[in-house]
């Protein structure tokens, strides 16, 4: 049975619809991405999937209850938001312990144990007050571990870190994976998502556009290719012959030569080459480009109407979707 399953969602406030039959599960052990830009819906969706906010339509079911009665989980849900709910007078251990007797995790997690696998209990004695932006998060986390959850939901984990903050973040996400939880991750930073997450639910506008593995979003790792020859019209013709019109973009080029955007296959580009160059092709380029999270989603945003405006292609090195 999934640890979430969200069926046909909507929730809207007034005239505005920011959630519109959105449905997706997230299975045990899954580091789950609920990925979009600013104003797609992320944070409403977390807010109805945690029984914060009544919904207009569909059902939600977090550890087989309904998250109107998700109070009923004791403790198996922790959640992490973006402002870290900490104590800056006390000490990282003197907060553990005081979010142990204010939510009545006796028995849970020892709070040295969740400093450790946070990677702070050097800072174990440090005040909160003291503490970096990414130490603060670290915290947070290591506060929503005392109950020993099985499910930790974290919005934006990422907002605000430096390279360094993030690179340890992801490192520690996981290593909770390889503890036995499942994740869920809200964020619009994709570069980074694809390096953690094995499945993702994609919302543009308050509808989901992607809900898949990663590994099948981004066609199994395997790269497309791009190939420029000329005459542009031979070239369709070896091309059409070998993986069908439909396995590729031909995109227009200059001086006699076009460009050819083949779609992920098992297509040998030694063989593409060869076959190209034996019908008199002149072949300038033949490129694989693999494909991102970044990618894709631009895929998507080109797909459901709301392309343009300038943003990287694939191997691109944008690491944020465009609000």
């Amino acid at each position: 049975m999934p640890v979430v399953t969200v069926a046909g969602l909507s929730k809207s406030y007034g005239p505005v619809k920011a959630v519109d039959d959105v449905s997706f599960a997230v299975e045990a052990g899954d580091v789950f991405g609920l990925l979009g830009p600013n104003g797609s819906g992320k944070t409403t969706t977390l807010a109805c999937l945690l029984g914060l906010l009544r919904f207009d339509a569909g059902t939600i079911e977090v550890l087989g209850r309904p998250a109107a009665a998700i109070e009923r989980t004791a403790g198996e849900v922790a959640v992490v938001f973006d402002s870290a709910t900490l104590v800056d007078g006390l000490t990282c251990r003197q907060n553990l312990e005081y979010a142990r007797q204010l939510l009545g995790h006796e028995g849970g997690r020892p709070g040295d144990d969740a400093l450790r696998l946070t990677g702070i209990e050097g800072l174990a004695d440090r005040r909160a007050g003291r503490l970096s932006l990414g130490q603060r998060r670290r915290l947070s986390i290591a506060r929503a571990l005392i109950g020993r959850p099985r499910l930790v939901v974290l919005d934006e984990p990422l907002s605000g870190l430096d390279t360094v903050g993030v690179r340890a973040m992801l490192e520690l996400f996981s290593a909770l994976q390889r503890e036995g939880l499942t994740l869920i991750l809200s964020s619009h930073r994709l570069h980074e998502m694809e390096t953690v997450v094995n499945r993702v639910a994609v919302l543009l506008r308050g509808r989901l556009v992607a809900n898949a593995p990663l590994d099948e979003l981004l066609q199994g790792g395997r790269p497309r290719l791009r190939v420029r020859a000329a005459p542009g019209d031979v070239a369709d013709g070896v091309l059409a012959g070998l993986v069908g019109r439909a396995g590729y973009e031909r995109r227009p080029g200059t001086g006699g030569g076009d460009e050819f955007v083949l779609a992920p296959s098992d297509a040998d580009p030694a063989a593409l080459n060869q076959a190209l160059v034996g019908a008199g092709c002149a072949v300038s380029a033949l490129v694989p480009e693999r494909i991102t999270l970044q990618s894709a989603f631009e895929s998507l945003l080109d797909g459901d109407g709301h392309g343009g405006g300038g943003g990287g292609g694939a191997g691109s090195g944008g690491a944020e979707v465009p609000p």
